[in-house]
C-alpha cells in the first residue's frame, strides 16, 4: 500500500531489543537482506544491463549457441515428451559438484556458475540465472554491502560490521551484533582505520548523524524501516569536509533512513568527495535545505522528499542523478537548483513545487549548469515562469511539463495545464505525489529503455520491454 511521506510509522517507540536489519548474524553463517530486495535495479544509474533473456532448448545434443553448453534429453518415454537442460558438454546432467567442470557448482542436476555470492569473487550471484554479475542492490551483498559505483561486494574478510542500537546507554560496548553500540559516532571512532566498514541501524531514533571526514575509504549505513534520524545543527549524513577544497577519495552508501525534523543547513551534505549514494532515503519537514552537494557525484534511487524548507542545491562541478525519486517542493528557492559546471539527470522523477512564485521548479545558477530529464514529470500549479534555465541547458524527452515553453513533440515531452496537475497526485497540497488512479495525463508518456529501473520508488514493477509506454515520473500505480 503507497504511504505518505507525511506518515511516520508511530511503531518508532514500540520497537525495542536488538534488531539486525541485516536480518543475519555474521558470526552464525546465516544471511538475509538489507532494505527492501528489488531484483534487476540497474548498477549506474543510467546505464546499466537489460532483462535476462532465456535459450530455448534444442534437440539432443546440439549446442545452445555457446561454446561447451549443451542440451540433455529427459523426460516420459512412455509420452514421448522430453525436455532439455542445458549442462556442460562433459557432464549431462551432473549428480555432484565433481561432475561439473572446474569452476561450476552443481544445482537441482546442472552445472551452474554460482549458487551463492561466495562463488562470485566478489560479484553477485543472481538468483535466478545463477551467473556472477556486478551487485546493484546491498542485498546482493548480504554479508557486507555493495560499493555501487564498480558492482563489487565490500571483501567479506577486511570488512568491519559494527551494530548500533540508539535505546542503549552508552557504556564500553564493542559494537558487535550481540553487544552493539549506542551511536554512531561510538562505531565509527572505535573502527576509523578500517577501510572497509558497514554500520547496521537498528529501529528508534538517532539524534545525531554519519560525519564520514577521511579520504580512502567505503561506508555503508543501512538502515530499516523504523530507523528516523532528527539532527539539529549538524547534518546527518555529511561526507567530505566544509571548509576543504581538496577532494577525498571516499564513497558514503546510505540506505533506508528517514530524516525528518530538525533544522540546520543542510540534512545531507556532499563536499568535495568521491561519490554519495542514497537509497530509500526519505527527508521530510527539515528546517533547512534537503541535499546540498559540492565538487562531488550523487546518485538518489527512490528517494522522497517533502515539505523541506529548501529542497536541492548543488554546484562546483557537481554531477547528481535523481532516479525513481518523488520531490515535493513547498518553501523558499527552487526545487532543484544547478550552479556553475554542474549538472543534474533525472530519470524516472518526480520534480513538483507548489510555491506558486517564479522560479520555483527549477532554476540553472549561471551559464553552465545543464539539465536534462527523460521518463519525468516537471510540475507545478503556479502560472509565472516555473524555471529560469537556457533553452541550451534543456534537454527533456519522453516527460511531461507544466511550463507551456517547453513541450516539444519531437522529443515526446507533453504539457499539462497547471491548473490540473493538482489532480494527478494522491495529495499534491500534503507533499504525497504518489499517482492518484491511473496517473491521469502521466500515464504513457514514458518509454521504457533497456537500462532503465525496472521498478518504481515502492518496487512497482515497470514494463520491461524497449519503448513500452510507462507512467512518467517516480511512481506508477500498483498492480
Amino acid at each position: 500500500m503507497k504511504t505518505s511521506p507525511l506518515s511516520l510509522a508511530s511503531a518508532l517507540l514500540l520497537a525495542a531489543g536488538c534488531f539486525n536489519p541485516a536480518g543475519s548474524d555474521p558470526t552464525t553463517g546465516t544471511s538475509g537482506s538489507d532494505g527492501p530486495t528489488t531484483t534487476g535495479e540497474p548498477v549506474t544509474t543510467l546505464d546499466s544491463e537489460g532483462p535476462a533473456t532465456s535459450v530455448e532448448p534444442t534437440s539432443s545434443g546440439s549446442t545452445t549457441g555457446d561454446e561447451g553448453t549443451a542440451t540433455a534429453v529427459t523426460g516420459d518415454a512412455s509420452t514421448g515428451v522430453t525436455t532439455g537442460e542445458p549442462c556442460t558438454l562433459d557432464v549431462c546432467p551432473c549428480d555432484s559438484q565433481d561432475d561439473c567442470e572446474p569452476g561450476l557448482q552443481c544445482l537441482d542436476g546442472t552445472c551452474v556458475e554460482c549458487i551463492d555470492s561466495a562463488d562470485c569473487d566478489g560479484q553477485a550471484c543472481d538468483p535466478v540465472d545463477h551467473v556472477c554479475r556486478p551487485c546493484r542492490e546491498h542485498a546482493d551483498c548480504p554479508e557486507t554491502a555493495c560499493e555501487l559505483d564498480d558492482g563489487l561486494c565490500f571483501p567479506r574478510d577486511s570488512t568491519s560490521n559494527v551494530y548500533i542500537d540508539p535505546q542503549l546507554t552508552c557504556a564500553d560496548q564493542p559494537c558487535t551484533f550481540d553487544q552493539p553500540c549506542c551511536s554512531i559516532s561510538q562505531a565509527m571512532s572505535q573502527h576509523q582505520d578500517a577501510t572497509h566498514v558497514v554500520v547496521h541501524l537498528n529501529p528508534g531514533t538517532y539524534a545525531t548523524g554519519l560525519h564520514l571526514a577521511q579520504g580512502g575509504r567505503r561506508v555503508a549505513l543501512l538502515g530499516n524501516e523504523l530507523v528516523k534520524i532528527t539532527v539539529e545543527a549538524e547534518p546527518a549524513v555529511h561526507l567530505g569536509v566544509a571548509m576543504q577544497d581538496l577532494a577525498i577519495d571516499s564513497e558514503l552508501y546510505v540506505s533506508q533512513i528517514r530524516i525528518e525534523g530538525g533544522q540546520g543547513s543542510a540534512a545531507v551534505r556532499c563536499k568535495s568527495s568521491a561519490r554519495l549514494w542514497l537509497d530509500d532515503v526519505e527527508i521530510v519537514a527539515y528546517g533547512g535545505r534537503a541535499i546540498s552537494a559540492s565538487d562531488c557525484r550523487v546518485v538518489v534511487r527512490r528517494g522522497q522528499l517533502a515539505l523541506n524548507l529548501q529542497a536541492i542545491t548543488v554546484d562546483e562541478g557537481t554531477d547528481l542523478r535523481l532516479e525513481n525519486t518523488l520531490v515535493a517542493h513547498y518553501n523558499m528557492g527552487a526545487a532543484l537548483e544547478v550552479g556553475n559546471a554542474s549538472a543534474a539527470h533525472l530519470l524516472y522523477t518526480t520534480l513538483g513545487d507548489v510555491t506558486q512564485h517564479a522560479v520555483g521548479l527549477f532554476a540553472c545558477l549561471d551559464g553552465t549548469a545543464i539539465v536534462n530529464a527523460r521518463n519525468s514529470a516537471l510540475l507545478s500549479h503556479g502560472v509565472d515562469d516555473t524555471f529560469a534555465c537556457a533553452a541550451t541547458a534543456l534537454d527533456l524527452a519522453d516527460s511531461v511539463v507544466s511550463a507551456a515553453t517547453l513541450e516539444n513533440p519531437d522529443t515526446n515531452t507533453a504539457f499539462v495545464d497547471p491548473g490540473t496537475v493538482h489532480l494527478l497526485f494522491n495529495n499534491w497540497g500534503g507533499g504525497d505525489l504518489h499517482v492518484a488512479g491511473n496517473g491521469g495525463a502521466l500515464a504513457g508518456a514514458a518509454r521504457w529503455k533497456q537500462g532503465d529501473p525496472r521498478t518504481d520508488v515502492d518496487g512497482e514493477p515497470r514494463p520491461t520491454m524497449d519503448g513500452a509506454p510507462d507512467v512518467a515520473g517516480g511512481d506508477r500505480p500498483p498492480g
